[in-house]
């Protein structure tokens, strides 16, 4: 017995005609009949008595079809309230951003967020990247907003942007350069680093090799605080572009093609259901965001794990 079968019949005690009714349901006369047939063998009593012309339900037949509306029915408004919640943003909804992230890009989306949707409220928590992929896997958070691919089976990445990194130096580390390479900077020592847990730690890593040879050892979870040690006390270090601002004493060179980047996303749990509220962030984002880091196209992607 099937959903499908129950609408046949109810279409058949309606229009009490074969064609008419499978005309409503957009179905072929002879699927109709074959499927009210069916369902007729297996609950093994008639639900028309089709020796009178027009046709009517038996007594049997009645009952199945007054039950059978009842069922529609509520079928019908599970359906009318699954649909409000999946589009309804109203709620407490909780987020982690990794910090490296969340200072630069939060303060920019979460005014016009708020405006435009007043009766969402988005709880956000720096995290660091393991952090989040453990609130997620707990289901302590709803969405992670972070540097990926993860690769995590229980996760589904909605990717965002490509920001690149830049390179932030001491002022004339490098006289009169426009653009670096990679190759260039892994020949460099005296690089600044965040401290270890910062997944941006180990991107810059991946691009520069450990070479951090300095007497002074400075643990920070802040990429400002290592751009006053630069200026401050030489050396250099690389950061996320939209770290930059017009504050910074530093000199800033941009890298040649391809470019490092990191791939930022949302991301959550697979059984998070609220696509409406992954779309609204989505679009906050990236309309937030340098036209650049979506049009990218020749890049190389630093991954963190």
């Amino acid at each position: 017995m099937t959903l499908q079968q129950l609408e046949y019949v109810v279409a058949l005690d309606t229009y009490r005609h074969f064609v008419t009714a499978a005309e409503k349901c957009f179905v072929t006369q002879p699927t109709i009949t074959i499927q009210v047939k069916k369902l007729e063998e297996e609950i093994g009593f008639l639900i028309f008595d089709k020796s009178k012309s027009p046709f009517k339900p038996t007594d049997l037949g009645e009952l199945f079809i007054r039950k059978s509306k009842v069922i529609l029915g509520e079928v019908s408004e599970l359906k009318n309230l699954v649909s409000f919640e999946l589009d309804n943003l109203e709620g407490e909804f909780r987020v982690g951003v990794i910090p490296t992230i969340s200072s630069y890009l939060i303060p920019l989306i979460s005014g016009s967020f708020a405006e435009k949707y007043p009766n969402t409220i988005l709880k956000i928590e720096e995290m660091e990247s393991d952090q989040i992929i453990e609130a997620l896997q707990k289901k302590e958070i709803d969405i992670g907003l972070l540097v990926t691919p993860l690769n995590e089976s229980f996760i589904r990445e909605i990717k965002l942007y490509n920001e690149p990194f830049i390179f932030y130096g001491q002022n004339n580390y490098f006289k009169d350069k426009k653009t670096i390479s990679v190759d260039e900077i892994e020949a460099l020592d005296n690089i600044w680093l965040l401290q270890k847990g910062h997944c941006f730690r180990n991107q810059v890593l991946n691009i520069c090799g450990n070479n951090n040879t300095k007497n002074i050892q400075f643990q920070s979870g802040s990429i400002e605080a290592l751009k006053k040690m630069v200026e401050n006390y030489g050396g250099f270090t690389l950061v996320p572009e939209m770290a930059l601002n017009t504050n910074d004493n530093g000199q800033i060179i941009h890298f040649s093609d391809p470019k490092p980047i990191r791939e930022v996303s949302l991301v959550t749990h697979h059984s998070f259901s609220k696509d409406v509220l992954l779309d609204a962030l989505r679009e906050e984002i990236i309309e937030k965001t340098p036209e650049n880091f979506v049009k990218n196209k020749r890049f190389i992607k630093i991954n963190w794990r």
